[in-house]
């Protein structure tokens, strides 16, 4: 089937198939092919862990760390904290804890390794060499992870139980993955130290004992040797802190650097300001996927035919709001509630006459031809009260055509409540005129509108077919919307009068979720909207009081800001709307954006001297561990746009777009701003 879809196959006419005993099937090789692609993106990870570590021990130590946070915060989550709501979307916290725990990693390894030419009192022995290590990165991995953390949990905002259960297992990932590089993997870097890091002695792959001098003894007696300084470490190192540095201090530079920035990120909000949500049903596969061309081309070459079912809207009286008191779906993803019912609702012989007046409105007033689907000029509406009615007079359905034609309304058809008991039961079993066949029975027919529990009417419903929303295909929020409100309109116009017959507000739903997708819709862009914001106001906070430098905590806000709108920009110049998944990802930037500019901010506070001194001494520790970072999330990143689920494959876009723009405003905007304006900081005492 995928050879006869292919666009090469045929040249004169485009092939595609829909079947659903097809459906699982390809759905099944989809899954396989894009976790072998999550795979590789992971390989890719361990695999630049080995080249920046050098030591096939310590990469697969980190590695393991990485993976083993996902079952250790899965524990927490459902265990301890008894949340058994596992949302699908709790999968990419995989890919997460890859990126930020691989970040965590190169920030502790880089602080190792320039420990041998730092200071030779840091290297009295290991004990003193892994404090100063731990003091140096412990505090920026620690603000990085708390506001990466606060970030995810920013998604409780939302009522969506599937996004909140992954704010919260995500945020619990990213604690354990800190509290596993600060102690497993700190553990594994002493036995590296000890048993792997000179292995000429022993061969590559066999640990050595003891040695004596100890690596720190003997870094420490050649640092005393050479004296230290600059200009120390590799190459990449040494890049950072000449060359980069000297980009950034050059006045000219940062001239352009802001003229540049300035341009794109007046581009970056033209486009981001032109953001829309959705206005067609969300695709599940790429548009290029056969499967998903033919859904596509069904939901939008075909309209809805005249012999399609359109979505059926019910008016109920007789039902209250459903009783929610206690009810939480994360701790109980079964609990949605007790349905309640009206005590004092009266199927009255008043009632029902208000009842089938409404079901004549609805089939022949003029000024719901645009709302109500019509067949044959005629409203498509399901009515009980009718057929009840024709029973009641003649004590059974076999004359439909008595039935379709109303005769019975000129006897008295209204039903005594008291009678219900000792007719509804044959009446149920009744086979409806209304279905062409007589195949359909009563209880079958209403099983939605009619609220007998066998003793009494607890609610009675009527429902009717809008003309342009169907249950079998997702609109757009705003198309939706549209509907939905001149359906509660009628319902608000009806309820005027059948309210005071029958007792109760009417109640306006559908069973098919419609109404509820639309809400969702409403729910994700003000998610979106309120996460970003509280996420950068987060960051700000944290970044205010762990550096207690107002300057420092404010332009990096307005680079995790500068990160956000290009990212919405940059969807939108994509072609990607506002969905589910782009309202998921976008409330989240502030706390995948944080990372670079915290690093580097971090480090230019606790550095010494003049603001180019301090420029200078930020890259020389941290330029190459943000790059390694940067790389390690892009390159895992890339692996993912080619994915056939949606999810993923934007998911992968996301990761890449946020992390490189936060690369590029971290490295060349925020330092460049720190550069150009001089702001001196006070030591010591308050330095806000």
């Amino acid at each position: 089937m995928d050879e006869q879809a292919d666009e090469d196959t045929h040249s004169t006419i485009n092939s595609y198939y829909f079947m659903q005993v097809l459906v699982f099937d390809v759905i099944q090789k989809i899954l396989v092919r894009d976790a072998l692609l999550a795979l590789i993106s992971l390989a890719f990870v361990f695999l630049w862990l080995r080249l920046n570590t050098g030591s096939w021990f310590l990469a697969t130590v980190g590695f393991f760390e990485i993976a083993f946070s996902i079952p250790v915060a899965w524990f927490l989550f459902s265990v301890v904290f008894r949340i058994k709501y596992f949302a699908t979307l709790n999968a990419l916290a995989i890919f997460i804890v890859a990126a930020i725990g691989a970040d965590d990693i190169f920030i502790f390894m880089d602080a190792y390794k320039q420990s041998k030419w730092k200071d030779p009192q840091n290297l009295v022995d290991m004990e003193t060499r892994m404090s100063w290590i731990y003091r140096r990165t412990g505090t920026a991995m620690a603000i990085t992870s708390a506001t990466t953390c606060a970030a995810f949990l920013c998604t409780l905002n939302t009522p969506l139980t599937s996004i909140q259960s992954f704010g919260i297992f995500a945020a619990i990932v990213i604690f354990i993955d800190y509290v596993l590089v600060m102690t497993l993997f700190c553990a594994a870097v002493v036995i590296y130290h000890d048993r792997f890091e000179d292995n000429s002695c022993c061969g590559c792959c066999w640990p050595c004992g003891t040695l004596k001098p100890s690596n720190t003894d003997k870094a420490r007696h050649h640092l005393e040797q050479s004296g230290g300084g600059h200009g120390q470490g590799d190459c990449v190192s040494r890049f950072f802190e000449n060359t980069f540095s000297g980009i950034i201090k050059t006045p000219i530079n940062r001239l352009i650097i802001f003229v540049l920035f300035l341009i794109w990120m007046g581009l970056a909000i033209w486009q981001a300001v032109q953001i829309e949500p959705t206005k067609e049903a969300e695709q599940f596969l790429d548009e290029d996927h056969p499967l998903q061309k033919s859904l596509t081309i069904s939901n939008r070459e075909f309209p809805t035919a005249k012999d399609d079912s359109g979505l059926k809207v019910f008016y109920a009286w007789g039902l209250e709001d459903v009783d929610r008191d206690g009810v939480n779906l994360l701790l109980d993803p079964d609990d949605y509630g007790e349905p309640r019912f009206v005590e004092d609702f009266d199927f009255n012989p008043q009632c029902q006459t208000k009842l089938l007046s409404f079901c004549d409105k609805l089939r022949t007033d003029p000024q719901y031809e645009d709302v109500i689907k019509r067949n044959s000029g005629v409203g498509e509406v399901y009515c009980f009260i009718e057929e009840l009615a024709a029973f009641n007079v003649q004590g059974n359905l076999d004359d439909c055509q008595y039935v379709r034609t109303g005769a019975w309304r000129n006897e008295t058809w209204q039903v005594d409540p008291s009678n219900l008991s000792s007719i509804m039961g044959s009446f149920l079993r009744q086979k409806s005129c209304f279905d062409d066949d007589r195949v359909e029975t009563i209880s079958g027919r209403y099983q939605d509108e009619l609220g007998w529990d066998g003793s009494a009417m607890k609610y009675a419903a009527i429902s009717a077919e809008s003309k342009s929303l169907t249950a079998f295909t997702m609109q757009s929020e705003s198309e939706t919307r549209e509907e939905y409100d001149q359906f509660i309109a009628i319902g608000e116009e009806a309820d005027d009068v059948i309210s005071q017959y029958c007792s109760g507000n009417v109640v306006v739903t559908d069973l098919d979720e419609k109404f509820v997708f639309m809400n969702n819709q409403a729910i994700y862009v003000r998610s979106a909207v309120q996460s970003s914001a509280l996420g950068v106001g987060i960051a700000f906070v944290v970044l205010l009081i762990s550096t207690r430098v107002f300057h420092l905590a404010f332009f990096a806000s307005l680079c995790i800001i500068s990160v956000l709108i290009s990212v919405v920009g940059t969807m939108v110049m994509l072609g990607w709307d506002l969905g589910s998944v782009e309202s998921i990802l976008i409330g989240i930037v502030a706390g995948f954006s944080v990372d670079y500019v915290v690093h580097l901010a971090h480090a230019y506070e606790v550095a010494g001297g003049s603001t180019y001194a301090r420029v200078t001494d930020a890259f020389a520790d941290m330029g190459i561990s943000v790059f390694n970072g940067m790389i390690t999330s892009v390159g895992a990143s890339i692996p993912l746009f080619l994915c056939s689920l949606q999810f993923f494959s934007k998911f992968g876009t996301f990761l890449c777009l946020t992390i490189a723009f936060s690369w590029i405003f971290a490295n060349f905007v925020f330092m460049s701003i720190l550069a150009q304006l001089k702001i001196p900081i006070k030591e010591g005492g308050c330095r806000l």
